[in-house]
């Protein structure tokens, strides 16, 4: 049986890896945008909160504090005045969003809840050339450490020996119940952004599925059969987690790194296995291809050193 399921395309992933550049830009952005604006230092990241405070007539009472914050899509901001510097309103510059006419009301709240990943650059009308302005980044943050991500996740699974590299690969294909039939083989990949991902049962271990852990993908039921399959396409960076659910339990858990440099490398010591796994023997080898040639030099510089030795202490001798 050939069970086949093609999910779309840029499904969620467990978690956003970091997208090189792309913090960088906004951060740029955010800096051209408030360069002259009151009470900016940097960008105040509030990431991991559901609900913040921005407080409107903050410092000299012609600002708004803090001037710049990154929260994750999801969160509310809550704007409330101080009642410092005159009657102010939240306005923001692309009408997103605006508060309503300027009140100096002390304790005045208004509140945006940002649904989605972008940027969003506001003001205080009745002073923005006095420099009352400010900006909220939603997403786009460094996020968690893919490598970090990998290696807490399998730590305790079966067949886990570094993260094989396939990028270059526009598929790459997983056996479901590797080795001892309770693995996926490899446990961790390295894929480019686009990259289709074939999981194949071997038939061996019993019945099981793919199924991410936060509901990104999932096979459907789990089977015995072999040369069943299950494909799903990565469109975007991140790291997808996933695990047999019949044999969670007994160590059958896999991971999908997609995009970033720096994340193939993550994983255990063990040794490579020719795709790309990085582990302390391919370091070894590595590093002994660089140190013989070294030692072989120095090894000819002593002897061709005791040589002249030799060679100026018979002169001496022939010379009294």
């Amino acid at each position: 049986m050939d069970r086949r399921a093609v999910l779309a395309a840029g499904a969620g992933l467990a978690a956003a890896a970091t997208v090189p550049g792309a913090a960088t830009a906004q951060s740029e952005e955010i800096e051209s945008w408030l360069s002259e604006a009151n009470n900016y230092d940097e960008i105040q990241d509030m990431t991991g909160q559901d609900e913040v405070t921005v407080d409107v007539g903050d410092g000299n009472g012609l600002a708004f504090g803090p001037a710049a914050i990154r929260v994750d899509p999801g969160a509310t901001v809550v704007w409330e005045w101080t009642g410092s510097g005159g009657p102010h309103n939240v306005s923001e510059v692309d009408g997103a969003f605006r508060s309503g006419d300027a009140t100096p009301e002390a304790g005045t709240t208004f509140e945006q809840t940002f649904e989605e990943a972008g940027e969003f650059r506001y003001v205080c009308e009745p002073h923005q050339g006095a420099g009352m302005k400010g900006a909220v980044v939603v997403g786009g943050g460094a996020g968690p450490d893919p490598a970090a991500l990998v290696e807490e996740f399998l730590a305790d699974a079966n067949n886990y020996d570094g993260v094989t590299d396939l990028r270059g690969q526009d598929q790459a294909t997983v056996d479901v119940g590797a080795g001892n039939g309770l693995a996926f083989g490899p446990a961790a990949i390295h894929v480019d952004p686009g990259t289709t991902v074939v999981w194949e049962w071997t038939g061996s271990g019993g019945p099981h599925n793919v199924s991410e852990v936060d509901d990104a993908f999932r096979s459907g039921d789990a089977t015995p059969e072999a040369g069943t399959t299950f494909e799903h396409t990565f469109e975007e960076a991140g790291v997808a987690r996933y695990v047999c659910e019949p044999h969670q339990g007994a160590g059958m858990k896999g991971a999908v790194v997609v995009g970033g440099g720096g994340a193939g490398g993550a994983g255990g010591g063990g040794s490579g296995d020719g795709n790309g796994t990085i582990g302390s023997s391919t370091f070894a080898a590595v590093t002994g291809v660089f140190l013989v040639p070294i030692l072989f030099a120095l090894a000819l510089l002593g002897k061709e050193l005791a040589s002249d030795d030799e060679s100026d202490e018979a002169v001496g001798h022939s010379h009294p």
